[in-house]
């Protein structure tokens, strides 16, 4: 039997009842005692069911799951994701990508729920405004014709399209987190489609020269300080990236702690790389020795690199870019962005003559594929190459040269000079002429292998 009770301060009454385990449990009632004895009553029959096998605990479950908001499952999914140690940055991008796409599918204007620029009072007002449209939704909610519906949204709203495949896969891991969960009793969007990126290509990169990142890198050297990052710092940067790969939040991510000296290599956590998994890169020695010394000097608990925040990281390398005289966006609009120094560790590389099973073990990379399209030789390395290719010219020798040699497949023509000299030479038949012709050679041969005095 049920108990119910009030605690000493507390408004409402608590209710103490046995489950079908018989474990005790508590679970709070209303203000009114009424109220809750009705509660524990229904609380004990639904138990007496369970019991007795009328009522399956699972259904009971799924039917509590939908009827909490939409917005209390992505909460439990944010924490799912610290807890699987994932960074901060990496989990607000993520549940907000999927928020969105809910908002949208029901009804939000775009331009509403997204800030319009980086001030603290617009993003908060577009994370007021997202966290009102989702607050209504369920997990029924999620479909595939609602989730495609959204994403088509936003490409008309003019988003890339790889910006929406990024959505897609945000609001597509919940549900399938939801549903391995045991909070839905499918997966609800297996049949979402993401779009073709390569119709829709808007920030090619491109790479530099060696000599272009020699003067990149002597140039930042002696730069001004942008923001945090002093002009020793960005260089040393810039090189780390160009000889190891890592991406720019990777890089942020680097402590003293994550280097061996010995090695010597750089460890990056877990949490800051794109697959999940740690990474140990090795260091070219001269790198290491000028980033020890670098090191030496910093404190142990700040990160080596303070990059400006994600998305800023272009910015402070356009500065150097336009000191070394070098274009951000070349002539066929390809762009050269931080994510290029990451291009160029790939086509370096290549052009060292590395296999590419290992540019793609360097890459981090699942498939040769993916690690081809890092490999971006320039126009000029392209015509370099062609020139290096052998000559297929063929050596086949002229006719008239041919004719003279004996070579020539075709009949041989004797030289008027040699043709019997007489008046009546023309009357000759064919025949006879060609047949003097031939013993004229024949002597003419003999002669000259076997010459007299």
């Amino acid at each position: 039997m049920a108990s119910v009770f009030k605690s000493s301060g507390s408004k409402k009454y608590t209710i103490l009842y046995v489950d079908e385990n018989g474990r005790r449990r508590k679970k709070s009632g209303a203000t009114d005692r009424t109220v809750t004895e009705r509660i524990a009553r229904d609380l004990e029959n639904r138990i007496a069911l369970r019991r007795e096998g009328i009522i399956d605990p699972k259904a009971e479950a799924y039917r509590d799951h939908e009827a909490r908001p939409l917005s209390a499952h992505l909460d439990a999914f944010a924490k799912h994701l610290r807890d699987k140690g994932r960074t901060q940055e990496h989990i607000v991008l993520t549940t907000s990508r999927a928020r969105r796409v809910v908002a949208i599918f029901r009804g939000a204007p775009v331009a509403e729920i997204e800030p319009a620029n980086s001030a603290a009072a617009e993003l908060a007002r577009a994370a007021a405004r997202l966290d009102e449209w989702t607050a209504p939704a369920r997990l029924s909610d999620l479909t595939p014709e609602r989730v495609q519906s959204a994403l088509a949204t936003l490409r008309d709203a003019g988003r890339s399209l790889a910006t929406c495949n990024h959505h897609a896969t945000a609001i597509c891991g919940f549900a399938k987190w939801c549903y391995a969960t045991h909070r839905l009793r499918e997966h609800p969007l297996r049949g979402v489609e993401r779009f073709n990126v390569e119709e829709d290509r808007r920030h090619d990169r491109r790479t530099i020269s060696l000599e272009e990142l020699h003067r990149l890198i002597a140039v930042a050297e002696q730069g001004k300080p942008h923001v945090r990052m002093t002009g020793s710092l960005r260089a040393a940067c810039y090189r780390l990236a160009v000889a190891t790969g890592l991406r720019f939040s990777e890089i942020a991510s680097i402590g003293p702690g994550s280097f061996d000296w010995k090695a010597p290599s750089v460890t990056v956590a877990a949490g800051y790389t794109k697959n999940g998994d740690p990474t140990t890169l090795p260091l070219p020695r001269d790198l290491a020795d000028d980033l020890e010394a670098l090191v030496a000097t910093l404190p142990d608990d700040e990160p080596v690199f303070p990059l400006p925040r994600r998305g800023r990281g272009a910015e402070m390398l356009r500065i150097d870019l336009a000191a070394a005289g070098i274009p951000y966006r070349d002539g066929s609009g390809r762009v050269f962005d931080f994510h290029s120094l990451r291009c160029e560790t790939a086509t370096l590389a290549d052009q060292a003559g590395v296999s590419p099973r290992v540019v793609q073990k360097l890459m981090r990379h699942s498939t040769l594929e993916l690690t081809g399209r890092y490999t971006r030789p320039r126009a000029v390395d392209i015509e370099a190459a062609a020139s290096m290719l052998p000559s297929l010219k063929p050596t086949t020798p002229k006719p008239e040269a041919a004719a003279m040699t004996g070579t020539d497949p075709g009949p041989l023509s004797a030289p008027t000079s040699l043709l019997p000299a007489t008046e009546n030479a023309t009357d000759d038949p064919p025949s006879n002429r060609n047949r003097v012709a031939g013993k004229r050679l024949t002597m003419e041969g003999a002669r000259t292998q076997n010459p007299v005095g």
